[in-house]
């Protein structure tokens, strides 16, 4: 493997590498708010099915991205 296809594969993996962490955070922040605002104006149990629906939409957004991204990068 010459160093042109190595510095391409740490390439690659470091912008992929990324993806569970995205979205991880995608679906934890918004159902952490809506459970919070659960708790703060007593709507129990809409935020934090709310916050989960949004969090699963942005979850699948960022799979989306990803794909697109492989498919360009492909020869």
């Amino acid at each position: 493997m010459s160093i042109g296809d190595q510095e391409h594969m740490w390439r690659l993996a470091a912008r992929y590498s990324a993806v569970g962490i995205e979205m991880a955070v995608g679906v934890a922040l918004p159902t952490l708010g809506g459970h919070w605002l659960e708790h703060r104006f007593g709507f129990a149990p809409f935020g934090l099915v709310a916050g989960l629906i949004i969090g699963f939409g942005a979850a699948t957004r960022t799979v989306l991205r990803i794909v697109r991204q492989v498919k360009q990068d492909r020869p």
